[in-house]
Formats: structure tokens, C-alpha cells, sequence
């Protein structure tokens, strides 16, 4: 190792670091929505006996269409609250919106905890409305988090952020994952939301009186010398013209509709992976399935998150095309692996036997599945990693947060369908797992495809917005001279 290449690993964990202390509002409000994502999916066939009182695996198998309205419904409403946040993102404080956020997430969470159980539709229409508000909370979060780093990071800082931030969402996720299944599988599921909801609220009071903004526009290379004058300030906003040559350009809108079949594809594991390991015939317990995915998939995406960052990082540097060309082997990856996890052959379980840790790790069928699992988890992080970098160097500062926006609701749009077509389908094919699962996944292929397409067209677009930059670069410089 060089003296340079040792400096420069050094300037990197020092800048992790400050990272952290810089941007700690972030990781705040997107680790408590990570600790309680997975709470309906890895819990989902619990909340059907929640819900209708009866037999928990018979329950799912009855309302299998419900269940997938109830998950991907919220997911419809993050996709539009999104937009509204976007656009408020690019008028207001980040900071004090990033609080508002946190606060409704906390009253969705808090509420939650005191549904009427076993009351069928009464109590179905109860957990509907609290994930409704959620997810609309849960809709501000990206486009908020993506407008404020994007002020308040330099471009070669931005790919070591979003791998510390999806890192650490895969860690808590994980971690939440076990603390709920634990929870609803010794009915303290009342508590888990309660107790939830008062964190999040603490939370969102934190970041209201502590969290600080940057100046708009300041970390761009193009405008970091001119804007670190007190004085000068970016006060451009979007116009026809700018719309125009900047955001309705290939990149842009490929980026848009690709979201909507990749996410389809990831939403394969969080609803129809954790159905089909916990459904007769293979029975095994929701808290058998967490400590699985803390096994395999929390290394899997620690190592992809923070190790994928440095190597992105590196190559976005040569050429934002190896930024794509990481994307479309996340997505590929991803493909293959899960075509082998429901192929494989799972043995069939009683109740018992799926609640036995150690009989469920006896079966060398699980440590196949879990090495597909370690690896989709450490790919699934170059495509969380490379995105928001693209989007942002192909966008003018006072686009970040309606562009951001813009993306996430095409992408809510895949995610959100992606239950209800498996819910539906499902049903239709009387729970055949593999034939759902090939659907989904012949959609959400059409992601990598896209991306592949706008390798054609994303150099021009990044050099047309630096381009912009260069041009008000000088204007600002005029106006302070002037002064």
C-alpha cells in the first residue's frame, strides 16, 4: 500500500465520522423508520390472526389479498405525500420539515397500539389507517434526506453517506425485525407499537431544536468558492426553460420509470419471501425467520453498504457509467438469486419443528438459501448506493427535492404493486409461491434493461447541468463584485 492510498483511507473512515456528527438528523429519522419497516411484513401472518381471530396460517392463506392491500396501500400514499415534501423541500427547511416527518411517524406508530383486536374488518380498517399515516409520513423522508445532503455533502463524500446510511438501514432493520417478531409472537405487539411511537416523537422534537441547514447549493464544485462568501446566496428556482434542458432529458426520465420494475423486484423478499418460509406447509415462526436474516443478511449488507461505497466512489470518478453498470449487477444478481431461493427444496415443518432454531439449521437446504440471502443483500446495496448520486449530478440544485420526490413515487408505485399483484396472483394460483414469484420477477428485470439504455445519453446530461452551474458561477460572482 502507497502513502497516498493509506492518506486516503484515513481521510475516509476520519470523514465517516464526521459524517455522523454532521448529518446525525438523517441517520435518526431514517434507523427508526428501518427498525419498524419490517413489523407488518415479518409479522404478517400474526397480524391475520390479529386481525380475524382465527388460525394464523389459515388466515393468511383466506385474506392473502387483503394482507397485500394492507402493505402496499401505504406505500401508495409515501408515493404521493412524497411529492408534496419535495416540493416543500426545495422552499423550506429540510430540518424542520425532517421533524414534522418523524412526529407523524410517531403518531402512526403510537396509535397503532391501541387497535381493537380480533374484530375483522373493524379491526383490519383500524390497522389500514395507521399504516396510511405512516406511510405518509415515511413519504418525506427520502426527498428531504436527498435535498439536504445534497447541500450539505461534496460529491466525493455522497456515495460513502448513502453506503453508511443503507448499511446502517439493513442493520436496524434486521435488528427491529427480531424485536417485533419477538413481540407479536408473545403478544406484546400493543407495547412494540406504543413504545415505538414515544421514540419517534423524542426524535422528532431532537431534530427540530438541534438539527441545522446548510445554504443551498454550496457543496457544488461548480458553486462551493462563490457561495462560501456569507453574502452570496442561491436563490434560483426552476423555470420553464431550466425544466426543460435539465429535467426532461433521457437520464432523467429513464431513472423515473425504471424505479417502478426494480422496485417490484425488491419487493419480492420483504413480502412473498417471509410468506412462503412462514406458510403451511414449511410453518417456520416468525422468529425463526429474523434470526435467519440476522445470520445471512445482516453481514451480507453491512459488507455490501460500506464496501460497494468505497468501490463506487472510485469508479463514479472515471465515469458515472460504472455507476449504472453497478446498478444493472444489483438488479441482475438479484434476479438470479431469487429464482434459486424458490426453487430450492424446503421440507415440510409442523408448528414445532418451524419454531426449533436448531433443527430449522440442521437442514443444509438453509445454508444454501442463507448464502443466496448474504449475497442479495450485499448486491441489493450498489443500487441503494449509486441512484441518488446520479440524480443528483444530472440535476440543478432547486430540483433535488421535487426530482428526489418525483423518483420515489414511481418507485412507491413499483413498490406499492408489488404486494398486491403477489397477493392477487397468489390467490389466483392457490398459493403457488413459484409462479408468483416468476411474475414479479419477469417485471422487475425491466429495470436493468432501462438502465442499460441510458448509458446512451447520461454523460451529455451530466456535462449540461455543470454547464449551468459554471454559467451562474459567474453571474453570482458579479453580483458580489458589484456589491
Amino acid at each position: 500500500m502507497t502513502i497516498n492510498d493509506s492518506s486516503e483511507d484515513f481521510e475516509e473512515k476520519t470523514g465517516f465520522i464526521r459524517l455522523i456528527k454532521r448529518l446525525w438528523p438523517h441517520f435518526l429519522i431514517y434507523n427508526s423508520y428501518a427498525f419498524t419497516v419490517s413489523a407488518l411484513f415479518i409479522n404478517i401472518v400474526y397480524i391475520a390472526n390479529i386481525i380475524w381471530a382465527s388460525d394464523a396460517p389459515f388466515a393468511f392463506e383466506f385474506h392473502a389479498s387483503e394482507l397485500g392491500v394492507l402493505t402496499g396501500t401505504s406505500i401508495y400514499i409515501m408515493a404521493f405525500s412524497g411529492i408534496l415534501f419535495g416540493a416543500l423541500a426545495d422552499k423550506f427547511s429540510r430540518t424542520k420539515l425532517m421533524a414534522l416527518v418523524e412526529l407523524i411517524y410517531g403518531i402512526g406508530l403510537l396509535f397503532n397500539g391501541f387497535v381493537i383486536e380480533g374484530k375483522g374488518q373493524t379491526t383490519y380498517v383500524l390497522f389500514l389507517t395507521f399504516s396510511l399515516v405512516r406511510g405518509f409520513s415515511i413519504g418525506g423522508i427520502w426527498p428531504l434526506i436527498t435535498s439536504h445532503v445534497n447541500d450539505s455533502t461534496e460529491d466525493r463524500e455522497r456515495s460513502q453517506f448513502f453506503g453508511a446510511i443503507q448499511g446502517l438501514y439493513q442493520l436496524f432493520q434486521i435488528v427491529g425485525m427480531i424485536i417485533s417478531a419477538l413481540s407479536f409472537q408473545y403478544n406484546y405487539w400493543r407495547q412494540y407499537f406504543v413504545i415505538m411511537g414515544f421514540i419517534a416523537f423524542f426524535f422528532g422534537f431532537i431534530i427540530l431544536v438541534r438539527g441545522k441547514e446548510p445554504k443551498r447549493g454550496a457543496t457544488r464544485k461548480e458553486l462551493k468558492n462563490v457561495l462560501s462568501s456569507e453574502d452570496v446566496v442561491y436563490e434560483y428556482k426552476l423555470t420553464k426553460e431550466t425544466i426543460k434542458s435539465t429535467i426532461i432529458k433521457p437520464t432523467n426520465l429513464i431513472a423515473f420509470f425504471e424505479g417502478i420494475f426494480t422496485t417490484i423486484l425488491l419487493a419480492v423478499p420483504d413480502f412473498l419471501l417471509i410468506a412462503y418460509l412462514q406458510s403451511p406447509p414449511h410453518n417456520i415462526s416468525p422468529l425463526a425467520v429474523a434470526i435467519f436474516l440476522i445470520i445471512f443478511g445482516m453481514p451480507g449488507g453491512l459488507l455490501g453498504s460500506f464496501a460497494f461505497a468505497k468501490v463506487s466512489d472510485r469508479l463514479g470518478k472515471k465515469n458515472i457509467k460504472y455507476r449504472i453498470y453497478m446498478i444493472v449487477l444489483s438488479i441482475i444478481t438479484l434476479f438470479v438469486g431469487f429464482i434459486f431461493f424458490f426453487t430450492l427444496p424446503i421440507p415440510n415443518m409442523t408448528v414445532e419443528q418451524g419454531n426449533n432454531i436448531i433443527f430449522i439449521f440442521s437442514i443444509p437446504t438453509f445454508w444454501i438459501l442463507g448464502v443466496i440471502i448474504f449475497i442479495g443483500r450485499s448486491f441489493v446495496g450498489l443500487w441503494n448506493i449509486n441512484q441518488p448520486p446520479i440524480l443528483q449530478e444530472i440535476n440543478l440544485p432547486e430540483a433535488q427535492g421535487k426530482i428526489s420526490s418525483a423518483n420515489q413515487f414511481l418507485e412507491a408505485m413499483g413498490s406499492g404493486t408489488g404486494p398486491i399483484i403477489a397477493g392477487v396472483v397468489l390467490t389466483i394460483f392457490n398459493q403457488n409461491f413459484q409462479i408468483t414469484v416468476f411474475v414479479t420477477l419477469l417485471l422487475g428485470i425491466m429495470g436493468g434493461l432501462l438502465w442499460l439504455i441510458a448509458t446512451k445519453w447520461i454523460n451529455s446530461d451530466v456535462n449540461r447541468v455543470s454547464a449551468i452551474l459554471k454559467q451562474r458561477e459567474k453571474e453570482l460572482n458579479n453580483i458580489s463584485n458589484s456589491d
